[in-house]
């Protein structure tokens, strides 16, 4: 067996790899798509040809694995203080228990330590998304695999390599045809009003100020949301809570993906503002939005913990899958 770098004469070989592994139950993502993989893999600006490995014997391809770095960074991260990420990593069911995921996964171990890299991340942080289809719906997928499925092999694999939990993930799917607000919503927006919050579509020519609320969350990702999206010449629609000229809640931008996903980065409350329905009132909202502009389905993910579970619950949506985010430092 042979491990070197991934070259352009091994993407049908990858491709078998890839759909033997989807095919058996061992992964997700959606059926292997030649433009699809080099979009994703090779052709992003996270590409470095030694941090993506294929294992050869006897001219065939038997496994690859592919993992990543940060090259673009959020207010107070660097290259120093931001792991290494493993992506994904394959092999042929038939070739396993012979050590070539074990291989695999040390050639990029030790390729994200000598550039520098004091841990690697299974994470949902990771720079490149994989779409992945959501169990017991009409493949219906979600926009990036937040770590690694639980009920998969290559959760027990990892943690035998010496990976362990950081966070426990469950994703959320809730189905669009037939949703309806509640009418308890509207009644929770005018109690907000009767407070001086106003809750809704936000019109950036308010120029409110969000930097208190991100601060107290302590979310940069929140900032360079806002600041992006706000600051596009022409902004997708925002949900947000409003008080004296600061806005205290946001959801959105409000967005529908090919695949008719109703697309959105999270929702989030300033802490000062919290236990009033804000949440509840923005959310619902943004499920509206999506019906309006066409979206079938949305779906998202949350921690195991996160009290947030019940408000998308309340909204109508359902578990349908929990993975682990993993971390073994270099």
């Amino acid at each position: 067996m042979v491990l070197r770098p991934y070259q352009a004469r091994d993407l049908a070989g990858v491709g078998r790899v890839w759909e033997e592994c989807r095919i058996c139950g061992d992964t997700l993502y959606r059926p292997f798509d030649e433009g699809y993989f080099t979009e994703k893999f090779i052709k992003t600006d996270c590409y470095e040809p030694e941090l993506v490995t294929v294992a050869e014997e006897d001219g065939r391809l038997l496994g690859f694995t592919a993992g990543c770095r940060k090259h673009s960074f959020l207010n107070n991260e660097t290259e120093s203080n931001t792991p290494g990420y493993l992506t994904t990593i394959m092999v042929l069911p038939q070739y396993r228990h012979r050590g070539i995921g074990s291989a695999l996964l040390s050639a990029l171990e030790d390729a994200l330590r000598k550039l520098g890299k004091a841990s690697i991340d299974v994470s949902s942080l990771n720079p490149i998304d994989l779409h992945w289809l959501i169990p017991g719906t009409p493949a219906h997928e979600h926009n990036n695999m937040p770590g690694v499925d639980e009920n998969s092999d290559a959760y027990g694999f990892l943690k035998a390599q010496g990976y362990r939990d950081t966070v426990h993930e469950v994703a959320m799917y809730l189905s669009l045809d037939g949703w309806h607000k509640s009418a308890l919503v509207d009644q929770k927006r005018t109690e907000l009003a009767a407070q001086g919050i106003r809750a809704g579509l936000y019109d950036p020519a308010e120029r409110c100020e969000w930097d208190t609320m991100c601060d107290r969350v302590g979310s940069e990702y929140w900032r360079k949301v806002l600041k992006d999206e706000l600051s596009s010449p022409a902004p997708r629609p925002i949900l947000a809570a409003r008080h004296d000229g600061h806005i205290v809640g946001f959801t959105g931008p409000v967005d529908v993906e090919s695949s008719g996903r109703g697309w959105f980065t999270g929702i989030c409350t300033d802490p000062v503002y919290e236990k009033r329905g804000i949440a509840t009132v923005l959310f619902n909202d943004l499920m509206e939005q999506f019906v309006n502009v066409g979206a079938k389905y949305s779906s998202l993910f949350t921690g195991t913990e996160n009290h947030a579970q019940r408000l998308y619950i309340k909204t109508g949506f359902r578990p349908a899958r929990h993975f682990a985010m993993l971390r073994k430092a270099l």
